[in-house]
């Protein structure tokens, strides 16, 4: 039996990997697992829909520049946001641009809103599930690209904010929160140039700093001159800020590249379909019960490591079965066994 599970998709990779892991799932699975995508860029989300995505979609940007947002969120443009005129003109409804500011800037206005009214539904229709699996710890999947802009932007605040909801609403304390995240080598198939390869490092390297500082912060590990390091997320409805003293994600597996043996995929879609496939045999195949079980089972190595322990790597196989040769084999092997006892039969008679 599933434990209710949530997968969240967060920007337009991201999004697709989630869908595909949707359509893998059969009417029994889809009863105890909800899909959420999260993205800018309207485009993708109209895209996701007319394939026919099972799950709830949440549009964080509106049709208004960056400085538009930026004349109503006087707390992003006085605190945290890099004013840039060039950036102040970008649409934000057309994608972040590989800039992580501009997916975090959409979210806080989002949540002021109450645009991410479909997360909400999603976990409470999980709660509303009757049965063995209510009993069980809720299973969050995040699943994001590190080198794009609007994944890379909300990542961590999105895992923050399911947490917290998580335990406000329904005093769960014990949901396990994963994190599986695209590394930047995958997209080399689709982006040559070195310029671009640049921005897709820069932008890993700074969203996995951040996201392991949160990580410290929330295993209690990090050090003692970065104590006021904080998160601000606004709270629905309001003008104020909360920060959310909770852990991000119990365990982050990094996708990338190649695999242990130095050896790759041959395409940017074999990696997202990979991606798709690590997913469901984690979380919702009928191997991921041995899955969940080895991962309660890592607490004393958790806290022998101060939590250091909790990235991990993902891979996947498939085992095909030559169904025509069975056939044949078996065809052949009654058939010679049959002819074998019907010529035989008189030799028998008279042994």
């Amino acid at each position: 039996m599933l434990a209710p599970t949530l997968i969240i998709g967060l920007g337009g990779n991201g999004s697709k990997i989630v869908a595909q892991v949707a359509k893998n799932t059969n009417e029994e699975q889809q009863r105890y697992i909800r899909f959420v995508a999260f993205d800018t860029d309207a485009n993708d989300l109209n895209d996701l829909r007319d394939h026919h995505f099972i799950g709830k979609t949440v549009q964080t940007s509106k049709k208004m520049t960056v400085g538009e947002y930026l004349e109503n969120d006087r707390h992003a443009r006085e605190n945290w946001f890099p004013v840039n005129r060039i950036l102040c003109r970008k649409a934000l409804s057309e994608g972040a641009g590989q800039v992580r500011a501009i997916s975090r800037l959409a979210l806080d206005t989002a949540i002021h809103s109450g645009a991410i009214t479909p997360l909400h539904e999603a976990i409470d229709e999980l709660y509303r599930l009757t049965g063995h699996a209510v009993g069980q710890a809720m299973r969050v999947i995040i699943v994001s690209s590190l080198a794009g802009g609007t994944g890379s932007g909300l990542l961590l605040p999105v895992a923050l904010y399911t947490r917290n909801y998580l335990v406000s609403h329904y005093q769960q304390n014990s949901a396990i929160v994963r994190g599986f995240f695209v590394m930047p080598e995958v997209f080399y198939h689709v982006i040559h140039g070195e310029t671009e390869r640049n921005n897709l490092r820069s932008n890993a390297y700074a969203t996995l700093r951040e996201l392991d500082a949160f990580m410290m912060k929330g295993d209690g590990t990090l050090e003692e001159k970065y104590k006021d390091l904080a998160y601000e997320v606004p709270r629905i409805g309001s003008d104020e800020y909360e920060t959310y003293d909770v852990l991000p994600y119990d365990f982050c597996f990094l996708f990338d590249g190649q695999n242990l043996s130095g050896r790759k995929l041959t395409s940017f879609s074999e990696y997202m379909e990979h991606a798709a496939n690590c997913i469901y045999a984690q979380s919702v195949s009928v191997m991921s019960a041995r899955s969940n079980s080895s991962e309660d089972n890592v607490v004393r190595s958790l806290c022998a490591g101060g939590g250091r322990n909790r990235y991990c790597g993902a891979g996947s196989s498939r085992l095909y079965y030559p169904n025509k040769d069975v056939n044949n084999y078996i065809a052949i092997r009654w058939a010679s066994e049959g002819v074998s006892e019907d010529w035989l039969k008189i030799d028998r008679a008279y042994e």
